[in-house]
């Protein structure tokens, strides 16, 4: 369990952390200030944060508390992620990437107790 729950933490910090930079690099990111379609750069900054539970919980991998409260959270992002790029249809590799990460999450929520080591 815990190379899986290393394993998610970094795909879930790269990931996110390669989408934020795209989303505030991006078209309607940083270049379109001033147009008020900049849209893209708040989800940016969302994914940022997102991006950061990675780092912030690195640290805490073998307290329970703190892991399923990260995992929970982490949990409902992927899903929900996954199931809205399900029904837009068209990025297949983010939803993939999503669904993956969400399923991780799952096994990882179900048998979060042999994360403790207490």
């Amino acid at each position: 369990m815990k190379i899986l729950l290393n394993v998610m933490l970094v795909l879930n910090g790269l990931t996110e952390l390669l989408a934020s930079a795209t989303l505030i690099l991006g078209a309607n990111g940083l270049s379109a200030a001033g147009t008020g379609a900049m849209w893209s750069m708040h989800y940016g900054f969302a994914a940022l944060a997102i991006a950061s539970v990675s780092v912030w919980a690195w640290s805490y991998r073998s307290n329970l508390a703190v892991m399923t409260t990260v995992i929970g959270t982490l949990l409902v992002f992927h899903a929900g992620l996954c199931l809205s790029l399900a029904l837009a249809g068209d990025q297949v590799v983010g939803m993939a990437i999503h669904g993956i990460t969400a399923v991780m999450c799952v096994v990882l929520f179900a048998r979060r107790g042999r994360l403790s080591t207490s």
